[in-house]
């Protein structure tokens, strides 16, 4: 995704990686070959920058519906006790446009998995298959949680990726309304999406101690993004 406010209010050591934020400055202390990566790394600009500021509200967003402070008194409550669960802050899109590479995205996931993250969030998507993504996924131990897609089509006439991938570590969502039907801006598909969730007028927390609304399957995968590591920190 985009990159975290890791100082938002709600987000506030939710977004931390403890070996660097408590070693010494230039130095890799975690010895993972990135140096300071305190927050995680932008794979984008290729430096340790994950929040570079407004550009990055689809990521913030995304990381709230997680894992927001849920009994601090204060905006939003993720879905998954943040006791239990962290966000790996890695930033592959960026620009006005939240556009980005396949390379950047790559290394993006296997930056993830070398880490110890268990869950891929990506809400992202787009109409190029790129087979070297494709295997990347497929050769990873991690699951892979992705947004179908906002252009309201059938997947099984108009694909789009990876989120058209059948792979058993990969689930595709929908965007599911409030009133229980699916958003006609949401893409679809009889083998090609899972399941659906809520993802529409999602409130979320956003740059600068912000909440905001937004709507997309990209609000509805972080949703089954949290209920999977929950199931997780349980079992």
């Amino acid at each position: 995704d985009g990159g975290v406010d890791y100082a938002h209010e709600d987000l506030q050591g939710n977004v931390v990686n403890p070996a660097e934020l408590n070693g010494q400055p230039g130095i890799d202390d975690d010895g993972n070959g990135y140096i300071d990566d305190v927050y995680g790394w932008n794979f984008y600009s290729g430096s340790n920058q994950v929040y570079t500021g407004s550009e990055d509200s689809h990521g913030t967003h995304g990381a709230g519906t997680i894992a927001a402070h849920a009994d601090n008194g204060i905006g939003i409550a993720g879905i998954v006790r943040s006791d239990h669960v962290k966000v790996m802050a890695v930033k592959a899109l960026g620009g006005w446009d939240g556009s980005g590479s396949t390379a950047s995205i790559i290394r993006a996931i296997q930056y993830a998995e070398a880490n110890g993250a268990r869950i891929c969030n990506l809400s992202l998507g787009s109409s190029r298959n790129a087979p070297a993504l494709y295997r990347t996924i497929a050769a990873s131990d991690m699951l892979f949680v992705v947004a179908a897609g906002n252009d309201g089509a059938d997947l099984e006439l108009a694909p789009s990726y990876p989120a058209s991938y059948h792979l058993d570590n990969l689930i595709t969502v929908a965007n599911l309304r409030y009133d229980g039907n699916l958003d006609p801006t949401s893409s679809y598909g009889a083998s090609s999406v899972d399941l659906a969730a809520p993802g529409t007028h999602i409130l979320s927390t956003t740059p600068g101690n912000s909440y905001s609304y937004m709507t997309g399957t990209s609000m509805a995968a972080p949703m089954v993004s949290a209920a999977a590591a929950m199931l997780c920190s349980q079992n």
